[in-house]
């Protein structure tokens, strides 16, 4: 069951985050904050994060950088939830993919499953042209 780490400072939109994952089959970890996520993320277990960009603590941007510039989760798939004003260039050079605020459950539901997807198709592609390299 792939595990999806939820960094989303308001604990209301979190909770809706973790049902409408959960009730799609997925594992969710959660995290309060950019430091918190970061720290559960390198750790391991996750393997996607839906981040929070929007943050009070202005952390979000961060930490998107921080898990890229880290070894261990700098190959997580981040699906990063931001606002009207943050969605340009920036975002899209760190995240695999955006999701706008406000959001309905069901476009960040297909976000998630879409990354997933492009996630697993790789990690295919990647096995097969080991295997005929070793071949």
């Amino acid at each position: 069951m792939p595990t999806i780490l939820v960094v989303e400072e308001e604990e209301v939109i979190r909770g809706l985050i973790r049902v409408v994952l959960e009730s799609a089959g997925y594992l969710v970890l959660e995290a309060g904050d950019g430091n918190a996520g970061f720290q559960m993320a390198k750790r391991g277990g996750a393997d996607a994060v839906v981040l929070d960009c929007m943050s009070r603590a202005g952390d979000g941007i961060g930490t998107l950088r921080r898990l890229r510039g880290e070894a261990t989760t700098a190959h997580l798939p981040v699906i990063a939830l931001c606002g009207l004003g943050q969605s340009g260039a920036e975002l899209g050079l760190w995240a695999n993919a955006l999701v706008v605020k406000p959001f309905r459950p069901a476009q960040l539901l297909l976000k998630v499953q879409m990354t997933m997807s492009a996630r697993i198709e790789a990690a295919r592609v990647a096995e097969a042209m080991r295997a005929g390299a070793s071949a």
